[in-house]
């Protein structure tokens, strides 16, 4: 037998299956939303990351600017966003911690994007070397005059910006998002645009104070152009990349106030007529912090921020949804689970449990009353619950085939009892009418002995008159096995030796049976006919089965304190086997039904039905189980209400060892 999984398991696992499914794909959907989380971090990270090299490049330029005038002695010709080298180095400072400690922070692409960048203003040729520079300059500062230390300065801070810009530029094409990727490349393009802007007012400038104060010379020309016109096509590029979206009104805004400042006009003039109008270029790059391009940056910068947010809130808020959904997902997997396999599992154990009362209980309870229903009454059928479960489904269909399966096997039960009435019926009604031919032939032989004088007809009378007993017995065994009385009864006490005589009346081959130690007895009367008839079966079957030549003992004792007595019959024959004996008590014990044995076995129901009646317990036994022919000893426990205490038994009816009946 294999291992064996109860019902509510199978379920369990059953529905587990899908349910599981179900919560892993919940669980997928939660991995892959915490993926898109870290992702779009990352994104705008890195988008943001832009925000922090633009501010530095800002304050770079400004110290950049500042300085430059500085060294040239016109810091008070232009009103720049810082008013002094303090303040320009601060701020510079400033925002070069506040960067450093974000791509710290944020690490990853970002420290793997800026990481050269900051190594840039940190090395040999880095910030800390520029304003050394500048400070160790003790030369006269004349705006009129070459100053090399100020070229230097100039161009050294404009490789700083350089480093920290081309990152960013590079920057743009890891940016899924549009409106990230376009917040990085409009602060990319202005950042770029100021710087271009500053360059070109630097050699304005300087031409403006020196020789005959114009743009005339080849390179100078060249290099002019080529700054305005970069800056031209930047600036529409920015105009135009700024014209969608949430950026829209920024870029609205810095065409104006582009337009405002008049620089591009005057860059255009300056080129086509090599003429440095420098006031008007002062005034035009003189605005504060907040107008024109340094706005723009600014309020791109806050743009860039909120679309960061928005990116990273609808993130989380897709990911607290798979969470949610994860979540109730799996409470209804908890809840629903045990709710489904209860709804299968209730019903289920409540018909096998029905299933089994019917099986052992209910049912074979039916059956026995049905079958010990009395001779010569009606056979009625039994009333049962029908079997019922809180279900209406298929098992309600089982528990109603479990109904039906039980009234069918009532009416088996019925038909079978009424069967047996009538063959019980049919069995009384042949034994009476042998008996009344035998009890008629046994009266006419006793009258034919009485008058007969030769010995040879009477000894074939006596034989007559003892097939005749045989046969009585044998009509009264069919009277027992239908549960019938017997007519003929002892209306006296007698002693258990004339009953051991009165069965060996009844069998053949009866000089084979001894019966010399039998204590002295004496049998209730309404007993002696059926304690007769009682050893005649088991004298009859151990006469049957020994050989012809060893005889048959009968021996009887009191035991249990006299309480009882014992009745053993004894022979050598062929013996039965182990299972043999035990099928063979069970039939004495009226543990089976007689009409479902073979035929050779209806002496062990007659006997077993006799001994019901006057509570005797009849049990074979092995006579020698080491012996080659054990034999069997029949065992006849007689209870003590069937012994008649202090009677006194009549003359010559004790035990001899030499009594034998004879014929």
């Amino acid at each position: 037998m294999g291992f064996r999984l109860p019902i509510k398991i199978k379920t369990a696992i059953a529905l587990s299956v899908p349910l599981g499914m179900m919560v892993a794909v919940a669980g997928l959907e939660v991995v892959q939303s915490s993926r898109e989380v870290r992702e779009m971090r990352e994104q705008t990270d890195l988008a943001t990351a832009a925000i922090g090299p633009s501010g530095l490049i800002t304050a770079i330029q400004n110290e950049r600017n500042f300085t430059g005038l500085w060294l040239l002695g016109s810091e008070t010709l232009v009103n720049l966003p810082v008013n002094d080298m303090e303040q320009a180095r601060a701020a510079t400072d400033q925002a070069y911690r506040a960067f450093r400690d974000e791509v710290a922070r944020k690490g990853g692409d970002v420290a793997r994007t800026y990481g050269p960048a900051l190594e840039a203003l940190e090395g040999e040729h880095g910030l800390a070397a520029q304003r050394r520079l500048v400070d160790s300059y003790t030369g006269p500062r004349l705006v009129t005059q070459y100053n090399a230390t100020a070229d230097r300065s100039f161009n050294g801070y404009t490789l700083l910006v350089g480093a920290l810009a081309d990152p960013t530029t590079r920057l743009t094409s890891s940016i899924e998002d549009e409106e990230l990727r376009r917040g990085v490349q409009l602060i990319d393009m202005a950042s770029r645009e100021l710087d271009r802007i500053a360059r070109f007012v630097r050699l304005a400038l300087l031409q403006a104070v020196r020789g005959d104060g114009r743009i005339a010379g080849r390179e100078e020309v060249q290099e002019a152009s080529l700054a305005q016109s970069e800056g031209d096509r930047a600036h529409l590029q920015i105009v135009e990349l700024a014209s969608h979206g949430r950026y829209r009104a920024l870029g609205e805004e810095l065409e104006v106030e582009s337009e405002e400042t008049q620089v591009r006009q005057i860059m255009r003039q300056i080129v086509r007529t090599g003429e440095i109008p420098v006031d008007a270029l002062l005034a035009g790059i003189s605005i504060s912090d907040d107008e024109s391009y340094y706005g723009f940056l600014h309020d791109v910068s806050e743009v860039l921020r909120d679309r960061a947010d928005e990116l990273n809130a609808a993130a989380l808020a897709r990911q607290r949804r798979f969470l949610t959904v994860a979540a109730i997902v799996l409470v209804v997997a908890l809840v629903v689970m045990p709710l489904a396999t209860r709804s299968i599992t209730r019903p289920l154990r409540s018909l096998t449990r029905q299933a089994v009362d019917l099986a052992r209980r209910r049912l074979p309870e039916a059956v026995r009353r049905v079958q010990e229903t009395p001779l010569g009454q009606d056979v009625a059928p039994p009333e049962l619950e029908p079997v019922t479960v809180p279900a209406s489904d298929e098992v309600a269909d089982v528990a109603d085939m479990l109904t039906r399966v039980q009234a069918t096997a009532i009416d088996l039960a019925v038909g079978q009892a009424v069967l047996r009435r009538n063959v019980a019926d049919a069995l009384v009604n042949l034994a009476r009418r042998n008996q009344n031919l035998l009890g008629r032939q046994l009266t006419f032989i006793t009258e034919l002995e009485a008058h007969e004088t030769s010995p040879e007809t009477l000894g074939n009378l006596f034989r007559l008159d003892h097939l005749a007993t045989r046969m009585r017995r044998n009509a009264e065994s069919l009277l027992v096995l239908a549960g019938v009385e017997q007519q003929r009864h002892a209306t006296a006490p007698a002693p258990l030796v004339d009953v051991i005589r009165a069965a060996l009346g009844e069998v053949d081959e009866f000089h084979r049976v001894s019966f010399p130690a039998v204590q002295p007895v004496t049998i209730d009367g309404p007993a002696v006919a059926d304690l007769a008839h009682l050893l005649a079966e088991l004298i009859e079957n151990a006469l049957r089965f020994s050989p012809p030549e060893v005889p048959v003992d009968i021996r009887g004792h009191s035991y249990l304190a006299e309480d009882a007595y014992l009745v053993s019959i004894i022979d050598q024959g062929t013996g039965m086997s182990a299972e043999e004996i035990e099928r063979a008590n069970r039939r004495l014990a009226q543990a089976e039904d007689f009409t479902v044995a073979p035929s050779r076995y209806l002496g062990h129901y007659v006997t077993a039905a006799l001994a019901a009646r006057h509570g005797i317990k009849v049990t074979l036994v092995p006579t020698m189980p080491s012996a080659d022919h054990p034999g069997i000893t029949a065992r006849v426990q007689l209870p003590n209400r069937l012994l008649v205490r202090g009677a006194r038994p009549p003359f010559g009816a004790g035990p001899r060892r030499s009594d034998r009946i004879t014929v």
